[in-house]
């Protein structure tokens, strides 16, 4: 349901930008703000726990060239960047970390970009 996540990211992301309640003069909403950030990082990032684990999934919305975000999970600082050419992910701040990215264990090394190129 591509189509919808979509629709549902830009209404939450354009909410006080395009001042859809004529309202922004009162605040801005932070709920929408985060919001935004959840169908970035958990929508079209995939993001779930499972097994008390880290599992992403990452998709690219078809009007985007690329996005990025960095979580921070048990002392890991990890970046996620996703572009047309395959998906990225670096860890930082611990020697190693394992997570499952498409359904698929893998273990990150500290400083060492793993690469995951579309099939």
């Amino acid at each position: 349901m591509m189509d919808k996540a979509y629709e549902m990211y830009l209404r939450t992301s354009r909410l006080d930008l395009d001042d859809y309640n004529r309202e922004v003069h009162e605040g801005l909403h932070i709920t929408s703000m985060a919001g935004t950030w959840m169908s970035v990082v958990m929508g079209f990032g995939g993001l779930r726990i499972v097994d008390d684990g880290l599992a992403l999934a990452p998709v690219l919305p078809a009007a985007w060239s690329g996005y990025r975000f960095q979580l921070h999970w048990r002392g890991a600082d990890l970046h996620f960047r996703l572009n047309n050419q395959g998906l990225e992910c670096l860890l930082e701040g611990m020697p190693s970390c394992t997570l499952h990215l498409y359904g698929r264990s893998v273990t990150l090394e500290s400083g060492q970009a793993l690469v995951i190129r579309p099939s």
